[in-house]
């Protein structure tokens, strides 16, 4: 019983210390004076992103500066931001790429919003907007084609572009950035554009080995024993949309003896987990099950670039009959050592 109390305690530790989490970063910010600063800038999300950049100094002072209290803030290598002022607001836009035409990019609570300016030309957002409309009783997909007329305007002096771009059914980071990049290539000699914009992969799997012990809480007459346990466990991200959100899934398998018989578990979890960023040292996670009351929480240390050593638990409870999700009495318990690799 005082394991079970023990596991649960930290499941909720871990959870609350996720929450509470900063993931500072080498970069630099630009003052209104034009002075670079170099430290670390904390990476939040894109809504964060927009309104506020909290940074560290050399001295390891944490400061918090507004979009009208610098001019610039930049992660090393990696995504750029810029003070402008949309409908009278200050706000950090993202920098995706600088050419001929620039193109910038700001995510708030009404969803992406895209802009581009150029040399002669005001800082203008792409809109866009999609819906449903019914026509002559007929429902229809309807998408505004306002971001095509922008774009074939500020591209007017190359019309070759204008077959392109009238293909473009909806601004995205993807399309705007390669064509404001072949149109930079197309109208300029030999000066080359800057993509600030971070390339990621679609898709990222990591795999997790693990082996421990596990308890039967509801198996009769083993509730008291312990038998081996081990897997593999895949996370798998979409870091364009999120670097710390991904799912977790694979194969725990485990054999007990009841009866006077071997008897197989096989476990395959879906759940949705969160994990600390590679530049913590000490990395804690948590993850929720998707399909059944299931939880688990860990924590790996970094071993070198790829590998990282840690331990893990995992809570697995009967459902209500009310709700798939409410947890009804414990029906198993692990703890487990894992070898966290990094592809």
């Amino acid at each position: 019983m005082k394991l079970k109390i023990f596991i649960l305690f930290g499941l909720l530790y871990f959870s609350t210390l996720l929450n509470a989490q900063t993931d500072f970063r080498p970069g630099y910010i630009i003052n209104l004076n034009g002075d670079t600063i170099y430290g670390k800038i904390n990476y939040q999300g894109n809504l964060l992103m927009g309104t506020l950049c909290k940074f560290r100094d050399k001295e390891n002072i944490e400061l918090k500066y507004l979009p009208n209290e610098i001019t610039a803030f930049r992660f090393i290598d990696s995504k750029y931001y810029v003070s402008r002022v949309i409908n009278e607001t200050p706000v950090f836009l993202e920098y995706l790429i600088k050419g001929k035409v620039n193109i910038y990019y700001m995510r708030d609570n009404n969803g992406d919003h895209y802009y581009l300016d150029k040399e002669g030309f005001q800082l203008a957002e792409i809109t866009y907007k999609e819906g449903f409309k019914t026509i002559n009783d007929n429902t229809i997909l309807y998408r505004s084609k306002e971001h095509i007329e922008l774009l074939n305007t500020y591209m007017q002096d190359a019309p070759e572009f204008q077959s392109r771009i009238q293909s473009i059914k909806k601004p995205e980071h993807k399309s705007l950035i390669k064509l404001a990049a072949d149109y930079h290539t197309a109208v300029c000699d030999g000066e080359k554009c800057i993509i600030y914009e971070k390339k990621q992969p679609f898709i990222k799997v990591n795999l997790e080995g693990v082996m421990g012990v596990v308890n039967f809480e509801n198996l009769e007459p083993i509730y008291d024993k312990y038998y081996l346990q081990s897997g593999i466990i895949a996370h798998i991200w979409i870091p364009s949309s999120n670097e710390k959100i991904f799912l977790k899934t694979g194969i725990l398998y485990s054999l007990y003896e009841q009866y006077g018989g071997k008897e197989d578990q096989i476990f395959v979890p879906i759940h949705l987990g969160y994990m600390a960023p590679s530049t913590f040292r000490i990395r804690p996670s948590f993850s929720v099950g998707l399909l059944s009351p299931s939880y688990s929480a860990g924590v790996v240390t970094h071993i070198n670039k790829k590998i990282n050593l840690g331990i893990q638990s995992w809570l697995n409870f009967d459902q209500t009959k009310y709700f798939f999700l409410f947890p009804d009495r414990l029906n198993n318990f692990s703890i487990l050592g894992n070898l966290y690799i990094e592809l």
